[in-house]
């Protein structure tokens, strides 16, 4: 059990502790979702990456054959190559997107994402020196931007937001962390 006055739930006088029955989940994550056409853009840089192992595996049975290798170890290369192909382009975006969630809140950002491994991250805003916005080609393809914020010790990114909703959470940001227009404090 938490107690609202650790967790900040209620206004009620010190001596009066009321408890929270809810899941530490529950309060911890971000309600935000990002906009489903990252889903598209994702597919889209996975589908390059994995270009050049597909057409390796698509021209390996007729080389095996040549080569004399068994035609069921071409075909099992093959169909191993699919099977990646399928995940990484296929299933693995939608799961990214479906853990995907943020929250900029007065004190803290809320960061939730993974794959196979979900982190959670808090920033608090006493820590973000630096905000910006950036967009590569298939993001500004499809109207997207991403928001990056810096720390002393790492950079973290809220991906693929629409163009105006990036660049008024970036202004958000540095109006709450305090950070001035050249990126410092």
């Amino acid at each position: 059990m938490i107690s609202c006055a650790i967790v900040g739930c209620s206004e009620r006088a010190p001596e009066q502790t009321v408890l929270y029955t809810g899941t530490m989940s529950d309060l911890q994550t971000p309600a935000n979702h990002l906009d489903p056409r990252v889903k598209t853009a994702w597919r889209l840089e996975a589908g390059l990456a994995v270009i050049v192992p597909l057409m390796i595996a698509i021209v390996f049975p007729a080389l095996a054959s040549m080569m004399g290798i068994p035609g069921w170890i071409a075909l099992a290369a093959f169909a191993l190559m699919m099977g990646v192909v399928i995940l990484v382009v296929g299933i693995f975006p939608e799961i990214r997107y479906r853990r995907w969630r943020w929250e900029v809140r007065e004190e803290e950002i809320r960061l939730r994402e993974g794959l196979i491994i979900v982190t959670q991250t808090v920033i608090p805003m006493v820590r973000v020196q630096h905000v910006d916005t950036a967009q590569g080609p298939i993001m500004r393809a499809l109207g997207l931007s991403d928001v990056h914020i810096w720390t002393a010790a790492n950079k973290h990114t809220i991906p693929a937001l629409t163009d105006e909703h990036a660049a008024d959470l970036r202004d958000r940001i540095a109006t709450l962390a305090r950070v001035t227009d050249d990126g410092g404090l």
